[in-house]
């Protein structure tokens, strides 16, 4: 048996090549996965108790789309660009003419470049790249017209992605709302000489940000003391915590290598139980994963290929069968991580910036839908992001808007 205090130390999770849940890192790495998913946990708690220590908790913001900005670091040219900026051949547009050339083929994104590409530079500091969600174009006017903000109930409401912010035109949000042409949620800052090197910094440091009436300005990195974490989500935190835990200690390390070359299909499968509402099981796992080879072999017409398909699910299934007790570990690891979370994500959800509701599905009007939480957290450990959200909640919302 493992002993707990003495193993639980971080090491570099390589898989991890974006935001990931924090129960998911157990998935991804491991023991390793583990340990940086408790350490956030611990850190998260420790904050809004009233400890302080170097992790950044940042509020996510469900906007739409993803843009990267600033000065290019070797020429100081302003550009905007997509979040595949860093990619070999990245797409920079200087001018409205390069947002055409490169993304006319889908026109509202360019429209959002355009918006972007006008009114970032009043406000972006001489050097830096940025990155952050586009959240609105601001109230519409004769001239604002792509403006989309709604004016109603004595609030301001916008709806970039599924949530739907609302703020009373007498908060401070509110007042840079009124006069705004563009607001975009700031998230990461860029460091390096080139382009191409440059290495993210988590949970930016907006206060070299200059101020502008036309652009209003989110800054996601927030103050957590007025969290507060009630004796009810506290002991449910410490009773999912301790029971992780002892999870952890009864799993050895060589155990984890079972869902090696799983990890992929084990997280489609829990995205799939929070589409449908259900718990995952290591029986349920094999069924999502008998279907989507079954699907596979559906694709290919040669018997050759369904032959070695076939073969191919029969070994997987029989892996799992196998291996269920170790499976089943790590689900309950996952599910006791997650369950803690959630205490964690409540208090810090309980007096957010922005009031948040969910459109009823089909609807076309943006306000009087469910009130909801934020869309959740982003924690920063060591420069390490990590999602914090009700999956529950969010992510099944979220889930819900998309086509099938």
């Amino acid at each position: 048996m493992m002993q707990f205090n003495l193993y639980l130390t971080e090491a570099s999770e390589e898989k991890l090549t974006h935001l990931e849940h924090a129960e998911d890192h157990v998935i991804n790495d491991g023991m390793e996965g583990f340990a940086h998913a408790y350490h956030n946990l611990e850190d998260v708690k420790d904050q809004v108790n009233g400890k302080k220590n170097k992790t950044k908790i940042a509020t996510k913001y469900d906007g739409s789309p993803s843009i990267v900005f600033g000065h290019h670091p070797e020429t100081g040219a302003f550009f905007v660009a997509s979040k595949s900026v860093f990619n070999k051949d990245p797409k920079l547009n200087y001018t409205p003419e390069d947002i055409e050339k490169n993304h006319g083929h889908a026109p509202g994104l360019v429209q959002k470049l355009k918006q972007a590409l006008e009114h970032l530079p009043k406000v972006t500091p001489k050097t830096g790249v940025y990155q952050g969600d586009v959240m609105h174009s601001g109230i519409k006017s004769k001239d604002n017209p792509h403006g989309d903000v709604v004016n109603e109930g004595g609030k301001y409401h916008f709806k970039p992605n599924t949530l739907t912010y609302s703020t009373p035109h007498s908060s401070a949000e509110g007042k840079k709302v009124a006069t705004s042409k563009f607001g975009v949620a700031v998230h990461t800052a860029y460091e390096g000489n080139t382009l191409v090197g440059m290495k993210a910094q988590y949970g930016a440091d907006l206060s070299h940000f200059h101020k502008h009436p036309d652009v209003h300005v989110i800054s996601t990195v927030d103050d957590v003391h007025k969290a507060d974490l009630n004796t009810n989500q506290s002991h449910t935190y410490e009773h999912h915590m301790a029971q992780a835990k002892q999870a952890f200690n009864s799993t050895d390390k060589k155990h984890y290598g079972a869902i090696e070359g799983h990890q992929e299909h084990l997280k489609t499968y829990i995205n799939k139980t929070v589409r449908d509402g259900t718990k995952p099981s290591v029986q349920g796992y094999a069924e999502h994963l008998r279907d989507r080879h079954l699907k596979d072999i559906a694709k290919v017409k040669t018997a050759k290929a369904v032959g070695t398909k076939t073969d191919k699910m029969q070994e997987d299934l029989a892996h799992v069968n196998k291996h269920s007790d170790k499976f089943q570990k790590i689900l309950d690891m996952h599910h006791h991580l997650q369950a803690a979370k959630d205490q964690l994500v409540h208090s810090l959800s309980a007096k957010p910036k922005f009031e948040h509701s969910i459109p009823a599905p089909g609807s076309t009007k943006i306000t009087g839908g469910k009130p909801a939480k934020p869309e959740g957290f982003v924690v920063i450990r060591n420069n390490r992001p990590t999602k914090f959200v009700d999956r529950a909640e969010f992510s099944r919302a979220n889930f819900a808007s998309r086509p099938r």
